[in-house]
């Protein structure tokens, strides 16, 4: 026979836990090269709808701190997400995918202790060329930053605060899936294999040295302009 008062407190607990990851803020670090979506996909999580292409003279960009000569840091914003019934608040910023803006990426981890990085590429990382190496070059960055502590730290508190850090998950996502979604994909997707797919082949041994760092990782589709797979993808991250 059922306890029917341990089944109202199982019940309770997992209300509890719904409340809990509903209203509870995260932070959330988005990063990657130029021109992959990450300004596209903070705008779709502050308002989401059908998405503009973004042109190229308006990709986001810092200005330089005259007395320090240092690039200011954006401010994050609030963000609500909600699939199916699920809810996260997402506290995240809009940083600029430049090589010169890359320590802002750091920066903006260990100063906000930011619990969950995606990394950004599309399928240029795949195909080869100056933007498809950036978009490697990129992770592989962040990876070493994490790894091996190898970057300058702005300010001594960072440095501080720079010494333990480490972020819960990273999801590594392929942007703009419209341009590569075939039937090996669509196969792959269907088996719950995506992580399998070749379009992650240039980002495996970062991975793995992530795996050994102790840094768990997963691995995802998204087309942020037209909204394809981008409240599960990240709800998913955020229920890690």
């Amino acid at each position: 026979m059922v306890d029917p008062s341990g089944t109202a407190l199982v019940g309770a607990a997992m209300w509890g836990q719904h409340l809990y990851n509903s209203y509870k803020p995260r932070r959330v670090g988005i990063y990657g090269a130029p021109m992959v979506g990450k300004t596209t996909l903070d705008r779709y999580m502050t308002t989401p709808g059908e998405m503009e292409e973004i042109p190229e003279e308006e990709r986001t960009t810092h200005n330089r701190i005259l007395k320090i000569g240092r690039y200011k840091m954006p401010t994050p914003t609030r963000k609500r997400l909600s699939w199916k019934g699920e809810k996260r608040v997402v506290y995240s910023s809009d940083i600029g995918g430049q090589e010169r803006f890359w320590n802002l990426w750091i920066e903006d981890m260990v100063t906000r202790n930011v619990e969950a990085v995606v990394y950004m590429f599309d399928d240029r990382a795949f195909k080869g060329g100056n933007e498809g190496m950036q978009q490697i070059a990129g992770f592989r960055y962040l990876v070493d930053c994490l790894v091996n502590r190898n970057y300058r730290y702005r300010s001594f508190w960072s440095r501080i605060k720079g010494r333990k850090y480490f972020p819960k998950v990273i999801m590594l996502v392929a942007n703009k899936a419209d341009r590569f979604f075939d039937e090996v994909a669509s196969k792959l997707w269907h088996d719950g294999r995506i992580g399998e797919h070749k379009i992650f082949d240039p980002f495996r041994d970062d991975l793995i040295r992530l795996q050994k760092a102790g840094i768990p990782s997963k691995r995802s589709f998204m087309a942020t302009r037209i909204g394809w797979n981008v409240e599960t993808t990240l709800i998913d991250l955020l229920s890690a």
